[in-house]
């Protein structure tokens, strides 16, 4: 059974998971000749924006969540509390939302 202080750690570890791969993936869209690419594929790099944008929010919301019912000694649920956004485009199931 994990501590109220290791699920918190872990909401705190999926923020910043999220978080990291946003910046990542902005250097590389600024690395990309949009030029090139077809206005579909300009649509959908939106949209994926748009999808980690609230993704990053429902994080961080679980991040601010976490730490005060841990302030207020009530224990926490890593199952219920963690934020785990699926499927994403870079599932396999995503594939079945898509057709």
């Amino acid at each position: 059974m994990l501590t109220t202080q290791q699920v918190v750690d872990q909401v705190r570890s999926d923020a910043a998971r999220i978080e990291r791969f946003v910046q990542r993936r902005e250097t590389f869209l600024d690395a990309l000749d949009w030029t090139m690419l077809t206005c579909e594929q300009v649509h959908e790099a939106a949209m994926l924006d748009f999808m980690l944008e609230d993704d990053l929010a429902e994080a961080l919301q679980r991040v601010s969540m976490a730490e005060s019912l841990a302030a207020m000694g009530l224990p926490l649920v890593p199952t219920f509390i963690r934020y785990n956004p699926f499927p994403r485009p870079w599932h396999a199931e995503w594939l079945a939302l898509v057709n």
